[in-house]
């Protein structure tokens, strides 16, 4: 059932082979706990500082409480139906936005990333070596060493500037 809600497959679009120039950054990550949230509202500061126009992020937070009060994108369980596909007009406006480069912080796949990832109109998907990465992200970090988020969004970094041209 899950697979059947996907359309054409990312591997069919035209893809991008470089991220230069870079205009909007979008960021999906699992923001269940506040030093996560906190920790990529920096690093998108920081990628406004130094390169993008524009950064967004989407959480996904790991529970079934109303989000009425949250002031950043998020979804949660009560987003996600029962064979694992997200909806809600936050889900579909990040899916359909354009993004230049979309980086994914997180440590595993799980089947609503995978549906955002299958789905997503960015130019370029940068995440970590995850089980179907290879099928989704147009570069995959290492991240045997990265076990907290800081770690990997410092692969990350390290890995964009290896191959940006300046």
């Amino acid at each position: 059932m899950f697979y059947k809600s996907f359309s054409p497959e990312r591997s069919k679009k035209k893809k991008r082979t470089g991220i230069n120039p870079l205009h909007t950054v979008a960021v999906l990550f699992d923001g269940t706990q506040e030093a996560e949230r906190k920790l990529v509202h920096q690093f998108k500061k920081d990628l406004k500082a130094h390169s993008a126009q524009e950064a967004k992020s989407l959480a996904f937070i790991n529970n079934r409480l109303p989000l009425d009060n949250v002031d950043y994108d998020a979804y949660n369980l009560k987003n996600v139906n029962w064979y694992g596909v997200p909806s809600g007009t936050k889900v579909s406006d990040f899916i359909q936005s354009n993004w230049d480069v979309l980086i994914f912080l997180g440590q595993k796949m799980l089947p609503h990333y995978e549906y955002i990832f299958a789905h997503s109109q960015a130019n370029f998907i940068i995440g970590p070596s995850i089980t179907r990465a290879e099928q989704y992200f147009d570069m995959i970090v290492d991240n045997t060493e990265a076990s907290t988020t800081k770690a990997l969004i410092n692969k990350i970094i390290q890995a964009v500037n290896t191959i940006a041209v300046k």
